[in-house]
């Protein structure tokens, strides 16, 4: 009986030892996610307010932000160092949003937004509003 035991301990060691590596070789076969660039003619921003009954959608665009990676290039003058620190030490009030714009919206899409929800979308520029094409999280 002892040997018994012995050797279902032994089975079982093997076991969970197997078990965690064969995990930690998936996790290190797993390739890292890059993030695609959204296509051209997506825009960014905020819904802000969702309409079921009419299918439209009111979604404030964000600006469009500088790219960073340019502006890191470590050679800037004393003076842009001196603007800079005046820019930041304004209040975030100052700083102007985007413009709130309606857009018509399929039914089936309709249902999948919600009023705060931060998205992308696609917009055909025929019609008055603009009909969204395409949305999703952002």
């Amino acid at each position: 009986m002892r040997l018994a035991k012995m050797i279902l301990a032994g089975s079982a060691l093997t076991v969970v030892s197997a078990m965690a590596h064969a995990q930690v070789a998936h996790a290190q076969a797993t390739p890292t996610i890059k993030e695609t660039p959204p296509p051209p003619g997506t825009q960014k921003g905020l819904v802000t307010v969702v309409d079921r009954l009419n299918n439209t959608v009111a979604i404030r665009a964000e600006p469009n932000k500088p790219d960073r990676t340019k502006a890191q290039d470590g050679a800037k003058a004393e003076g842009e160092k001196a603007e800079g620190a005046k820019e930041a030490a304004k209040p975030e009030a100052a700083k102007p949003e985007g413009i709130t714009e309606r857009f018509k919206i399929d039914p089936k899409l309709v249902e999948t937004v919600h009023a705060g929800d931060k998205v992308k979308f696609s917009v055909s520029d025929s019609g008055d509003p603009k009909t969204i094409t395409k949305i999703g999280p952002e």
